[in-house]
């Protein structure tokens, strides 16, 4: 089965919600279709995408990364 943006769109939208912000703050429609598209395995090859910065490769990558690889 092909990991989908969708997954990754549902965690934001959660993290948005938590955070009382809009998703866009979270990361950008371009950023998840690029991690979906290169399904990241390590937090350097997470901080290579394009709209993560350190900032939310610290705070946000270690999420992503989890839910980009089933873990």
């Amino acid at each position: 089965m092909l990991f989908r943006s969708d997954r990754l769109r549902a965690l934001r939208r959660e993290l948005a919600a938590a955070r009382a912000v809009p998703p866009y703050v979270i990361f950008s429609d371009a950023t998840l279709l690029e991690l979906a598209a290169r399904k990241p395995r390590t937090l350097d090859e997470f901080a290579a995408i394009k709209g993560v910065g350190e900032k939310k490769l610290a705070d946000l990558g270690q999420v992503f990364l989890d839910a980009i690889n089933g873990g």
